[in-house]
């Protein structure tokens, strides 16, 4: 038989009763909404029967007549309690609730068991192990069925109440979580903004020093390089006058005489070549020709030439990589190769020199070597080869103005690379230095020229 869901007009006695439940539901603090109650039994007029016990409740009462049907109204709605026949044709009230634990939704719906023909113990004792919470002998007293099913109804309210209250908290929880993020956001955003705006007044204050730095290491060059300059013609007439008081008083002078005139002879010279590689290492900071392709094995060509002398007298040997074309300044790149070289030909050991110019591309760069067979650095002085007047040996073996190398690493570093070394003593040395594919933005770009020597 077809159930039938009973949601019309209730005696009077029954309105007064749902308007009883309503008020105490209100003044307990209840959700005052209907429940859904759920009587499954295959015999109408046992439907009928609860129905008139249970519609004093004023609740909402659904009806299935079968398992099956119970099963499908399940689906649909959510029950506070479902009172059970247990006696059914097809699937009796043990199979059905059986498969409604397996259903999430319904795990804990409480089951109320009525029956008139499975009196035993034993059927009592299965129906409670499926769940059910009352096992019912028909005929019952009605007043004690309606009051353990209005049980259940408060039940359900307590529950869906604590349920709205769940989800009331968690969406204040929520929405606090919100407010706590927004501020922590702000907060984060105005000391962000606070920190950029340091930033980019600290880095206002480093671009005008970085600018203040240049244009003092500009005027000191300029400085420089004017006082080297200047200072070439008093030191050239002292040692020009010291010679020819020299040539005057010959024959006159006693052997202490002559060599306080040597030592004179000797400091001028040796001034004249510091102030010589003063000029030309200002001149590496100087504004110098634009910057162009260079072809390094012309450049090697010309080094080649220029220490002819140097390789004769040494025994040399020295080979290279196909060079590449660089942007650069010719003259300074010749300056550059030319120092390593006369460096590995200078600082020779017992062996004649073996010498060679390496070069393998890199990322965006050149990676250029000079490396040889010579009497190799010692890890400590390293750090300050590339110092201005730095010398590592004695000037009676290894004459020399400790400028050389100076000059080749500001050459190396106007043209956007950077120059180390790698040496152990008496295993030779490599110096590597990188050079663009391509000529720098912040490189050398001051166009024009030197001034004269």
């Amino acid at each position: 038989m077809d159930a039938t869901e009973v949601d019309q007009e209730r005696p009077d006695r029954s309105r007064a009763a749902a308007g009883a439940r309503g008020d105490g539901a209100r003044r307990l603090g209840l959700p005052t909404e209907k429940v859904n109650i759920l009587l499954v039994d295959d015999e109408p007029a046992n439907l009928a029967a609860l129905e008139a016990i249970l519609g004093e409740l004023g609740e909402t009462l659904v009806t299935a007549g079968s398992g099956r049907e119970a099963l499908r109204r399940l689906l649909k709605q959510d029950f506070a309690v479902i009172l059970m026949d247990v006696r059914m044709p097809e699937m009796d009230g043990f199979e059905t609730a059986l498969l409604i634990r397996e259903r999430q939704r319904s795990t804990y719906t409480p089951i109320i068991f009525l029956t008139a023909a499975h009196r035993d113990e034993t059927h009592v004792a299965r129906g409670y192990s499926l769940g059910g919470v009352d096992y019912l002998l028909k005929p019952f007293e009605p007043e004690i069925l309606r009051s353990k099913v209005a049980v259940f109804v408060e039940l359900a309210r307590k529950t869906e109440l604590v349920r709205r209250q769940s989800e009331l908290l968690r969406s204040m929880e929520k929405r606090q979580h919100e407010r706590e993020m927004a501020d922590t956001r702000a907060a984060f955003l105005a000391d962000l903004k606070q920190k950029n705006r340091e930033l980019e007044r600290g880095q206002r204050v480093l671009e005008e020093k970085i600018g203040e730095l240049a244009r003092a290491n500009e005027d000191l060059e300029q400085f420089a390089y004017v006082a080297s300059h200047d200072l070439q013609e008093p030191l050239r007439m002292v040692s020009s006058f010291v010679q020819l008081l020299a040539r005057r008083l010959e024959g006159r002078l006693d052997e202490d005489a002559k060599e306080f005139i040597g030592y004179v002879t000797e400091g001028a010279a040796r001034m004249h070549a510091l102030i010589h590689g003063l000029l030309e290492y200002c001149r590496v900071g100087l504004r110098g020709a634009a910057p162009g392709p260079v072809a390094c094995e012309t450049v090697l060509d010309h080094v080649m030439s220029n220490l002819e002398v140097a390789r004769e007298e040494s025994g040399a040997v020295i080979t290279r990589d196909p060079l590449p074309i660089v942007p650069g300044n010719a003259i300074q790149l010749t300056v550059l190769f030319q120092n390593l070289i006369g460096n590995a030909i200078k600082f020779r050991g017992e062996e004649k020199p073996r010498i060679h110019v390496g070069v393998e591309t890199r990322d965006a760069d050149w990676l250029f070597s000079v490396g040889d067979n010579g009497i190799g650095i010692e890890p400590r002085h390293l750090e300050r080869i590339f110092v201005i007047f730095q010398r590592l040996h004695a000037r009676d073996r290894y004459p020399g103005t400790g400028i050389g190398l100076a000059i080749c690493k500001k050459i190396v570093e106007r043209h956007g690379g950077r120059i180390w070394v790698e040496s152990e003593p008496a295993k030779g040395t490599t110096f590597k230095f990188t050079l663009p594919t391509r000529w720098d933005a912040h490189a050398d770009q001051r166009p024009a020229e030197a001034p004269p020597s």
